[in-house]
């Protein structure tokens, strides 16, 4: 059988952010016998017309594909001009490095919205996975569009997306040991007989919410603690204005085992994210742990409400975040429950064996039958909306009947 050729192409693509660490993920853990993959990444650079986000290529990251035995193509990068439509790259060679004949299928993962460069890319089926709410792109060569939740696929309609395309996946998630072999640093830093909450975010004041440590300081006392791993200097901004006494600051890291100990060590993933979340990596590797998730609702993305699911708890503000905090730390039997349907969820939905068979088979599909429903494929790569799309059915089925019966 003739081995898949895949090239994974994004923007910043060896970050430790969760999007990136999803196409890692895919791209480190498909067999080898069937594909061939290359992964094309540069390193973050500034923005025309806003400010960059603060992040930056991770040694860990180029670490962790190249021991999967990932050929890694970097290109370069001037500029990211955000002021055209598409988010066009200036300065870059990507043309030169990247050769679209020798590849079967092309995998992204983006907000939505047609963007740079696969808006030129015309003659390979595209794979897109939706990581944010912005847009929807119906290019007709955009083969499949994997949604990672409910919440962001009946959004993605509603914003003009094409239904025949979705597919639905999950975050396949790498651990590589078992939750007993993960040592915590409770030792390390004196927290023994601590109850510990807290959460793990990259350093991005964009996304704060004062919603976690706010709840926390009303339930905070001589046995808790609660530790940040990573997150914006807001964070701290708040803690002191709160006079949090109990609190641990963690630098931003992408070596895996760092952030596995840290998740070892807590008894509650304490979720805040201003814009919400599609899909969490952080949350996925949570469960993994079995730690109860408490997060809140948000004006932009609400599709880690399915991710959590029964294994805790999304409330709507700094009152019921602190009620379910208390509730957690103070009724064993609950605790347990709610720590064992996050182990079961986990299994169920991100488990590694078990997300990357479906990427497989996804793939396999999308070579053998790569633009399925040609009818409303082209409709909706002619940039119709929906109310447009259904006219027309309307005025084609007019025009049909009037025909039929002067026949």
């Amino acid at each position: 059988m003739k081995k898949i050729k895949i090239a994974f192409i994004k923007y910043g693509g060896l970050t430790s952010g969760g999007s990136e660490k999803l196409l890692q993920i895919i791209a480190a853990n498909l067999p080898k016998d069937l594909f061939d993959v290359d992964y094309f990444y540069c390193d973050p650079t500034e923005y025309v017309g806003a400010q960059a986000p603060d992040i930056k290529t991770d040694s860990h990251r180029i670490e962790y594909m190249k021991k999967h035995g990932v050929n890694l193509v970097r290109f370069i990068v001037s500029a990211k001009d955000v002021t055209t439509p598409y988010h066009t790259w200036l300065g870059t060679n990507f043309w030169e490095v990247f050769d679209q004949k020798k590849y079967d299928v092309i995998q992204t993962c983006r907000a939505g919205h047609k963007e740079y460069p696969f808006c030129n890319i015309k003659n390979i089926p595209i794979v897109d996975i939706i990581a944010l709410s912005s847009g929807a792109d119906n290019q007709y060569n955009i083969a499949r569009v994997v949604h990672l939740s409910k919440w962001s696929a009946d959004g993605w309609v509603k914003r003009g997306g094409d239904e025949y395309r979705i597919t639905f996946g999950s975050l396949p998630i790498a651990i590589g040991k078992e939750r007993e072999e993960v040592k915590d640093i409770r030792g390390e830093y004196k927290l023994e007989g601590k109850f510990i909450f807290g959460m793990h975010q990259r350093s991005n004041n964009d996304i704060f919410s004062d919603i976690p440590l706010a709840a926390y300081k009303q339930i905070e006392n001589e046995n808790t603690m609660f530790i940040l791993l990573g997150g914006g200097n807001l964070y701290k901004d708040q803690a002191k204005k709160l006079s949090i006494k109990n609190i641990l600051f963690l630098e931003s890291t992408g070596d895996s085992e760092k952030v596995f100990s840290f998740l070892k060590t807590l008894n509650v993933y304490s979720h805040g994210r201003a814009d919400g979340e599609i899909n969490s990596q952080a949350i996925a590797e949570a469960l993994f742990f079995g730690l109860p998730v408490v997060s809140h609702y948000s004006k932009q993305n609400n599709g880690h409400v399915e991710g959590i699911g029964d294994a805790g708890r999304v409330v709507s503000g700094i009152e019921e975040y602190a009620k379910e905090l208390s509730r957690l730390m103070r009724n064993a039997e609950y605790y347990k429950l709610k720590s064992n349907n996050a182990i079961r969820n986990f299994n169920e939905n991100y488990e590694l064996s078990r997300q990357i068979e479906k990427y497989t088979q996804m793939y396999r599909d999308v070579v053998a039958n790569p633009y399925p429903n040609k009818i409303p494929r082209l409709l909706s790569s002619l940039h119709y909306t929906q109310n447009l799309r259904v006219l027309a059915v309307f005025v084609y089925l007019k025009f049909k009947y009037y025909f039929l019966n002067k026949r």
